[in-house]
């Protein structure tokens, strides 16, 4: 018993350390409501924070192809 809960302890604690993810990187966008893709989004770091930038957008036909934000400055 004591070697069966040692197991399963080391395969909790295997499942924890490569459970972590770096945010850095590039990421595809899922829209919730279609499943489909809408964007790739760049994380990256500078003077040790994070930021994101979006590098393309998937636009459906008959959507403005460069739309820019109407609630930003």
């Amino acid at each position: 018993m004591p070697r069966l809960l040692f197991i399963i302890f080391l395969l909790c604690g295997s499942q924890i350390a490569f459970g972590q993810a770096d945010i850095f990187g590039k990421w595809k966008t899922i829209d919730d409501s279609s499943g489909k893709p809408r964007s790739i989004v760049e994380i990256y770091q500078k003077d040790g924070k994070a930021y994101g930038k979006i590098l393309q957008l998937f636009r459906e036909p008959g959507e403005d192809p460069d739309p820019l934000c109407e609630e930003c400055e």
